[in-house]
């Protein structure tokens, strides 16, 4: 599985979308030596037309053509989905409205993997990174509430993943690159148990990373456009970790990372630009990608 912030509904660049398109081609092989496919790929703040190519790219580079649009398709849902018809049916989709801001909706899939019969429950968000003037701080933490009350009613095993917009700890990456400061209230929100169906959910990067004594420095998502003074007094590109994995407690993370080696190699730090179109980055977020065992 793979979610990404693709950044084009207001910045249209064809570019950029065959760049993601050989981004997920092109990917590390697993631990295990092998290659996969992903089966569900989560697309934020995309429109259905700009989704449709990636789907056309990835059906020729893949040459699988087997990956299909799945749920629903209008700009004010930010969260848009792509699965492999190979592997995965769709049985149900769902969507729901941000708790500050009504015009902007999330989605959710039901869908069952062949092989298995497993079924899962996929939930996409994209969080605002500032929600002052729309419901204020605690926007972050009410969506965080109810995005689980929309996968838990939904009954199978959930997955929640997306750009929540926030790093999970209080200190900057730069002064606390393996996260061992407090936690964010959001993040606490959604990893402990609930009191209504007893869930809790997993943070299938730290805890891959951390089962297998690896390092967090390298799994930041964000990295800013125009250099600003950083929390250990040096000026650079801050970079954050603000993209997830979270996976009910039930399920084992067999690894999960964010995209390395990351944007085309020839660009410079903080550059999304596509001048020329082969040297640049399929957004102004790297995608995290997972491979969750259900059974």
């Amino acid at each position: 599985m793979v979610a990404v912030n693709a950044r084009q509904i207001f910045r249209h660049s064809a570019a950029r979308l065959e760049q993601l398109a050989i981004a997920l081609r092109r990917r590390p092989k697993a631990f295990d030596g092998n290659y996969y496919a992903p089966d569900v790929i989560l697309v934020n703040e995309v429109s259905a037309m700009d989704l449709a190519l990636v789907r056309n790219h990835l059906n020729d580079l893949f040459s699988l053509n087997s990956y299909v649009i799945a749920g629903e398709r209008p700009d004010e849902v930010k969260t848009k989905f792509l699965i492999n018809g190979k592997t995965t049916s769709l049985i149900s989709y769902r969507s729901w409205a941000d708790v500050c801001v009504s015009d902007v909706r999330y989605q959710l899939i039901n869908v069952k993997e062949r092989a298995s019969g497993a079924l899962v429950t996929f939930g996409g968000v994209h969080f605002r990174a500032d929600y002052r003037g729309s419901g204020g701080g605690e926007c972050r933490n009410q969506n965080v509430d109810k995005a689980r009350e929309r996968l838990g009613r939904q009954g199978a095993r959930g997955i929640l993943f997306g750009d929540f917009n926030r790093r999970a700890m209080n200190k900057q990456r730069e002064c606390d690159p393996e996260e061992t400061s407090r936690v964010e209230p959001w993040y606490e929100d959604m990893t402990s148990a609930s009191a209504v169906d007893g869930r809790s959910y997993l943070d299938a990067v730290r805890e891959y990373n951390r089962a297998n004594n690896l390092s967090m420095f390298d799994e930041w998502t964000h990295e800013e456009e125009d250099p600003s003074t950083l929390c250990d007094g040096r000026s650079g590109l801050r970079r954050n970790r603000i993209d997830y994995i979270f996976v009910d407690a039930t399920l084992k993370p067999l690894e999960a990372h964010a995209d390395h080696p990351g944007w085309a190699s020839r660009t410079q730090p903080g550059v999304i630009r596509c001048s020329p179109s082969p040297q640049c980055k399929y957004s102004d977020h790297r995608f995290i990608w997972g491979r969750i065992g259900l059974t």
